[in-house]
């Protein structure tokens, strides 16, 4: 709920809000009902209305394209099956923060306020409802 989107399509504009983290691990506000879940529907939803021209105003990061954006969602698609992999193992949240399983995204997406921890965090917890 707090979040929106706004598309100026004259202009071929879409701003992202929260969405859209560009270049960094977004943040998943799981203590109001946020969940990876929603952020890769949401981010789908946008991509759908992009062409190879559209500017992206992420809630943070630099202006962003297309590409970028299909970046995010791979990314995103990818630490949810990794933490995901973990859980169905039965592993605890810390059993899974500690088996690093955004490894393999960190170093390019995780340099922001949201570290690698606290994505798996919220991954974790917004899975194990």
């Amino acid at each position: 709920d707090g979040d929106g989107v706004v598309h100026f399509q004259s202009a071929n504009v879409i701003h992202c809000g929260d969405v859209l983290f560009n270049k960094m691990y977004p943040f998943i506000d799981v203590s109001s009902g946020g969940k990876v879940d929603g952020v890769i529907a949401a981010a789908e939803q946008i991509l759908a209305l992009c062409d190879n021209e559209t500017h992206l105003i992420p809630g943070h990061g630099e202006l962003a394209t297309k590409d970028d954006l299909a970046a995010y969602i791979t990314m995103l698609h990818g630490a949810r099956g990794a933490v995901a992999a973990e859980m169905a193992d039965g592993k605890t949240l810390a059993a899974v923060i500690a088996a690093k399983p955004t490894t393999a995204w960190d170093d390019q997406w995780g340099q922001g306020f949201v570290n690698p921890d606290l994505l798996v965090e919220s991954i974790y917890k917004s899975l194990d409802r």
